[in-house]
């Protein structure tokens, strides 16, 4: 009886010894709400400027690899009508698995209108039997340019706000650049432009954010 008491007794401050342990562990920690713990995020997108990462990745990157990615309007228009999903797989790209098909095109045409009914501007261009929405901004829906580049990957940044910014400054910054050609066109002007789309639903119009766009000369 001695024993097995010696026993209980050993195997009690042996479980009092855990729980003291666990309780040391856990005084080290913090907890806090799932709103703290955005705040704390949002803060350390913050300390990310991405303005200046893609002042520094622009000429030097970005623009090369999508001026390579591109593909002339005549022949990308025709394999997406055959199949999309194998165009995608050919001649685009996804940012993330299930998302939308992102495509870089280079085409010349000419210039139907220029809708500016709200601020979502855009200069409508016929490439051949395709239309095009130029966009102008200021108002620019989606993220086709950081979609479009590979070296750009949303787990190489702290989190979902600086991969957003991203995208937003490299917007901005094209527009920037292309935004005095496009402000020059008018309905009957031909116009060269290269520029990254998502692909929209079927019977949907195709809004391309452009990184070169110059007037081709009459």
């Amino acid at each position: 009886m001695r024993r097995i008491g010696l026993r209980q007794r050993g195997m009690t401050v042996a479980l009092q010894a855990v729980l003291l342990a666990s309780a040391v562990t856990l005084s080290g920690c913090k907890v806090v709400t799932i709103a703290q713990d955005q705040a704390i995020r949002a803060k350390r997108s913050l300390n990310f400027n991405a303005d200046a990462y893609v002042a520094k990745i622009w000429d030097a990157q970005a623009l090369p690899e999508l001026q390579h990615r591109a593909t002339p309007a005549k022949d990308l228009f025709v394999a997406i009508d055959a199949n999309a999903d194998e165009a995608g797989a050919r001649l685009g790209r996804r940012a993330s698995e299930g998302g939308a098909w992102t495509f870089v095109v280079s085409g010349e045409g000419v210039v139907d209108a220029v809708d500016d009914s709200s601020r979502r501007r855009t200069v409508v261009v016929s490439v051949g039997s395709q239309v095009v929405r130029l966009e102008t901004g200021p108002v620019v829906v989606g993220t086709a340019l950081r979609d479009a580049l590979p070296f750009i990957a949303f787990d190489d940044f702290s989190d979902q706000l600086a991969y957003a910014d991203v995208g937003r400054a490299l917007t901005t910054t094209a527009l920037s650049r292309t935004k005095p050609a496009l402000d020059g066109l008018r309905p009957g002007d031909r116009v060269q432009f290269v520029g990254a789309f998502n692909l929209p639903a079927a019977g949907q119009p195709v809004f391309v954010t452009p990184i070169s766009v110059s007037k081709v000369a009459s």
